[in-house]
């Protein structure tokens, strides 16, 4: 009798062992499980994150790429200037900079990227080397429709295309009728022409003096504009006005000198077509004063104070029977 109950007892023992260890094994493969999923569930999730976060970095640098293709229908040869827009399916944002580089008359970069969720912006795109071309701008442009023109600079033959990328309004009060005529003749859908009395919703571009709270003051008779944006003041030469209005004064200061060594390289190729021209008893008188001008410059108010000097190659080049070059824009 009693060894029953001990087999009973030991019996029982067993049971609530074996119970105690089932209790235990389901929540331990409940958490194996739950951690194992998990994990499972990060990784993928984190696998579609780069899948999607790689599909935009590319997706924005082939926009940025294809965006730089409008540059070349821009080039103006002598013409006066070409204007186009595009407009984005979503809020864009175009980063510009410039750098000088000796070796290759200095470059710019350009990145690009959209909207995604919300107004949170997508992976921006690789940068993309601009090295032959002279691009005005803001260093962060940012809106779905982007407006682009483009200016020949002469000084005095032509140097540049100067391509300009504008993606705020602006507001130009009591601006030169020139400038009026050949903005309002590129018909660009972001600058206007207001009066004092009008409402005119952008950045405000005034001549000389106003109190209308400008963010941008052109001193045409002293050639220079302040830059209240930046606090920086830049200096110009004939349609280099343009550049100095609408760019970011860093990529203009970097613009200009880059604008200036190709005009040196330039210069020198027409002093050696001097030589040439020589022998077929052609001489011309511009030699002398074109070698003055060449040489680096270290900023715009430095260009600014070779325009005299310029101007009288100009002159010299007009009133010799044997010309150097012919420019259409002097009507040639």
């Amino acid at each position: 009798m009693i060894g029953l109950l001990l087999l009973n007892r030991n019996s029982n023992k067993m049971k609530i062992r074996k119970i105690k260890k089932k209790a235990i094994a389901m929540p331990f493969n409940w958490i194996f499980a739950l951690v194992a999923g998990g994990v499972i569930l990060f990784l993928s999730i984190y696998a579609a994150g780069k899948f999607i976060q790689t599909g935009q970095q590319t997706i924005s640098t082939e926009t940025a790429a294809r965006f730089i293709s409008l540059f070349d229908p821009l080039e103006t040869g002598l013409a006066a200037g070409k204007a186009q827009s595009i407009t984005f399916r979503k809020k864009s944002k175009i980063s510009f900079d410039c750098i000088e580089d000796y070796r290759f008359f200095g470059r710019q970069r350009l990145n690009f990227t959209e909207q995604t969720f919300g107004k949170k912006y997508g992976e921006t795109g690789a940068e993309i080397s601009i090295k032959d071309k002279y691009v005005f701008t803001g260093s962060i442009l940012e809106g779905k429709t982007f407006y682009l023109f483009s200016k020949p600079f002469f000084m005095p033959f032509k140097v540049i295309d100067q391509t300009f990328v504008l993606s705020d309004n602006y507001c130009f009060y009591d601006a030169p009728r020139y400038i009026e005529d050949e903005l309002a003749g590129l018909k660009l859908g972001n600058v206007f022409f207001p009066n004092e009395t009008e409402t005119c919703q952008g950045i405000n571009v005034c001549f000389e003096e106003g109190d209308l709270g400008c963010q941008i003051i052109v001193y045409e008779n002293q050639g220079y504009v302040s830059n209240r944006i930046y606090g920086e003041r830049v200096y110009f030469v004939g349609d280099l006005i343009y550049g100095a209005i609408f760019s970011h004064p860093e990529i203009y200061e970097c613009n200009v000198k880059r604008m200036k060594r190709r005009f040196d390289q330039l210069a020198e190729i027409y002093l050696d077509k001097i030589d040439i021209v020589k022998r077929a008893n052609c001489e011309s008188n511009v030699g002398p004063k074109l070698r003055t001008v060449i040489g680096d410059i270290g900023n715009s108010r430095e260009l600014a104070g070779l325009y005299n000097e310029i101007e009288e190659i100009r002159l010299i080049n007009d009133a010799a029977s044997c010309k150097l070059y012919y420019n259409d824009r002097f009507g040639e």
